[in-house]
């Protein structure tokens, strides 16, 4: 999954731009089809609002606005459509809905917490946000980005998200622990394409954050060279 946190459309380039705002249209004018034609080619997009995050409005809450049927709507989720993600005034999908009267979609809307954040989460988040404000130097400085919330990590078992960042060729890509390693952690990891090697790994906790030190493994030694018996 990605989170776009740009919020000044003159920074995305012309081709991506116009290729995020036809996807924005889809949804906006309830053409399901062509939405998810583009999930098929685009599947880390589903919730993204479009270039420039005005109001907010990712396909999920656009679904709801409409009072879309609740096949398509569970299709969105299926897809990894986030009902914690919100617009720019605070609304999720389901307070959407109830705005404007489908009730057919209030249940399924509701988040379901299916992992929880080590607690207190908004501890947790704000030494998150504090890591990426840190290692991104002058970028938030200079460009504005929105920076992502938590709460999506709690929709699934083994959530990924990819927050790229202007200005520093590359971003961040975070996850709570998975398989027992460190269940109670947030992972991140930052990469740049200037990186020479796999970049830097941190973990936070609601005590803070810091840098964890990955040993490199050195390649195995090539196969000897064998000569035929003379």
């Amino acid at each position: 999954m990605e989170w776009d946190g740009l919020t000044d459309r003159e920074r995305f380039g012309d081709w991506y731009r116009e290729k995020r705002d036809r996807f924005a249209d889809t949804a906006r004018d309830a053409d399901w089809n062509g939405l998810f034609e583009e999930l098929g080619r685009h599947p880390g997009w589903v919730n993204l609002p479009r270039p420039g995050n005005r109001s907010g409005f990712a396909p999920l809450h656009q679904a709801a606005w409409h009072g879309a049927d609740f096949a398509l709507v569970s299709r969105l989720i299926a897809h990894g459509a986030w009902r914690t993600q919100r617009t720019g005034d605070g609304r999720r999908a389901v307070d959407v809905a109830r705005e404007q009267g489908h009730t057919h979609l209030l249940e399924l809307l509701e988040p379901v917490v299916v992992r929880h954040l080590p607690s207190p989460p908004d501890v947790l988040e704000h030494h998150f946000h504090s890591l990426l404000r840190e290692r991104t130097g002058r970028c938030f400085e200079e460009i504005e980005h929105l920076l992502p919330p938590l709460s999506p990590l709690t929709e699934g078992p083994a959530v990924e998200v990819d927050f790229r960042v202007v200005g520093m060729m590359g971003g961040f890509t975070y996850r709570l622990g998975t398989h027992g390693l460190e269940d109670d952690v947030l992972h991140v990891h930052g990469h740049s394409r200037m990186d020479a090697d796999d970049g830097d790994h941190y973990r936070v906790t609601p005590e803070g954050w810091s840098r964890i030190e990955r040993t490199r493994v050195p390649p195995p030694p090539p196969p000897a060279t064998r000569h035929p018996a003379s």
